[in-house]
């Protein structure tokens, strides 16, 4: 079996390097080991500035967040956008990292019934910040006209406490009838957990953000605020769900994918999209352009990136 030496770097703080979708995936092929000095790398933006630049292996770019890769920095991409560039990218949005067939199984009526029943909230907030255009505060303050909405993150919170952990935020999503699942922006193609955690907790989400969210999930199972002209309009949707349990339960058995066979494919195309990479020799790997001005490129990248977190860093020193 291949032995194949990765890290990764920029990932969020509850990441863990051997049990993750890469990780695993590459497992059932390779030797999977992780390394100080990979032979591949795989980068998210998060954490220092530009940190990844000190890899100079296989880069493989997963954008998690609302970014659009640089193929000037990366051979390869997962992001969100539909682009086409040979086997140097594929669409892979954040809610397919979470998915797993857990969703084949819809609810029945009996089911949801149930679990309506033990709802004790109207609907929650949990988010540090507001989203490009003020989209969640402008939801919550129209709802809270109609019933109490609970925030529980720093956003508009009105129940105390300093947010929420991972374990908490799913029990409040369980007891609550909806969700304001808002992404950090409107871009087309952006579709992160904001709207898969809720639909995986039972809770209705109330989405906005990628105007073709429809192609990853039924506009049938959640409140899709772009079918709508304006917020009120929204509200009053949401209304009529709340008092009318039939509508709402009908609603909640619905099946949450634009497709029964999306996960299945994402699974395949994206294991397809790693082998296709990792099967090459490992000199045949690189994509991204080595020139005189792609390694000046990079340079001043690194120049900025010690400047960046030097300011950083002096900043906490003062």
């Amino acid at each position: 079996m291949k032995t194949v030496k990765i890290n990764f770097c920029g990932f969020w703080n509850s990441f863990n390097k051997t049990d993750n979708i890469f990780f695993n995936t590459l497992s059932k092929r390779y030797n999977v080991e992780i390394s100080e000095k990979p032979d591949y790398v795989f980068v998210s933006p998060l954490g220092k500035a530009y940190d990844f630049l000190k890899y100079d292996c296989v880069r493989i770019f997963f954008a998690g967040e609302e970014m659009v890769p640089d193929f000037n920095l990366f051979d390869y991409a997962l992001g969100f956008d539909e682009l086409s560039f040979g086997d140097r990218y594929m669409r892979f949005p954040l809610c397919f990292y979470y998915l797993n067939n857990s969703y084949q199984n819809t609810l029945s009526e009996e089911e949801a019934r149930k679990i309506l029943s033990e709802k004790d909230l109207f609907c929650n907030l949990i988010y540090w910040e507001d989203s490009i255009g003020n989209y969640r505060s402008k939801l919550f303050e129209e709802l809270s006209k109609y019933k109490p909405v609970s925030s529980y993150g720093r956003l508009l919170n009105n129940v105390g406490g300093k947010g929420v952990s991972y374990r908490e935020k799913f029990e409040i999503l369980r007891r609550s009838k909806f969700t304001i699942a808002v992404e950090g922006c409107n871009y087309k193609g952006v579709t992160t957990e904001k709207i898969e955690q809720p639909l995986t907790s039972h809770s209705i989400p109330i989405y906005y953000g990628n105007e073709d969210i429809t192609n990853d999930f039924s506009g049938k199972a959640f409140v899709n605020c772009h079918d709508f002209d304006n917020i009120k309009d929204v509200v009053d949707y949401i209304i009529d769900l709340d008092k009318n349990d039939d509508k709402y339960i009908k609603m909640l058995c619905e099946y949450p994918l634009a497709d029964k066979g999306l996960i299945d494919d994402y699974s395949a195309r994206f294991a397809e999209f790693l082998y296709n990479i990792f099967d090459q020799e490992y000199s045949e790997c690189f994509r991204r352009v080595d020139s005189v001005i792609s390694r000046l490129y990079n340079r001043n990248l690194v120049f900025a990136e010690k400047i960046i977190n030097n300011k950083i860093l002096n900043l906490f020193i003062r």
